[in-house]
């Protein structure tokens, strides 16, 4: 061939929205990544777009959801019970008290551990970014009947409840 000639480029294949099982189920970890590429298409583009409305970063995000289930927790309930690092629910923490959309306290039964309480305005703020995740997880979950529903439900909380099980402390 003639450098004056040129070959036909060939596109690479791509793989079609619709055949995403193909490489999903091709993986040699193909629950966990399964799993992982749903919770991802889940949670990124909502939190991206929580960051971007509400100026709250993901640990800050979390550690809300977290107080308006239990308030009065540590910084180290947190991180045991969402899998995030020490490090970052720390930044967060101290990004929200400046906010005042947290505050802490000492515990009385021991000087050494804070409690995190949310405030009347983390509260507000929770409740404008909520509705968003709700319409999200409920779109996620369009495709299931109840009763597929119930049984992933009973099925992820079987794997939650297994977490410790294969999980080291050192890991959060």
């Amino acid at each position: 061939m003639r450098l004056s000639e040129k070959k036909p480029v060939k596109t690479p294949k791509t793989v079609p929205k619709s055949d995403a099982s193909g490489v999903l189920g091709g993986t040699e970890i193909k629950i966990a990544y399964k799993i992982g590429y749903v919770l991802n298409f889940y949670r990124e583009p909502a939190f991206r777009k929580i960051e971007m409305e509400h100026g709250i970063t993901r640990p800050e995000i979390v550690t809300l959801i977290f107080l308006m289930y239990r308030d009065g927790v540590t910084a180290k309930d947190i991180c045991e019970y969402s899998g995030h690092l020490k490090a970052n629910i720390s930044r967060g923490i101290i990004a929200l008290e400046k906010k005042g959309l947290l505050r802490r306290a000492k515990d009385a039964a021991d000087n050494r551990l804070q409690k995190l309480h949310i405030t009347p305005a983390g509260r507000a703020l929770y409740q404008r970014y909520i509705p968003q995740l709700r319409a999200r997880e409920d779109a996620m979950l369009a495709c299931l009947s109840r009763a597929e529903l119930k049984t992933l439900e009973g099925l992820l909380d079987k794997l939650a409840a297994h977490v410790p099980e294969w999980s080291g402390p050192d890991e959060v």
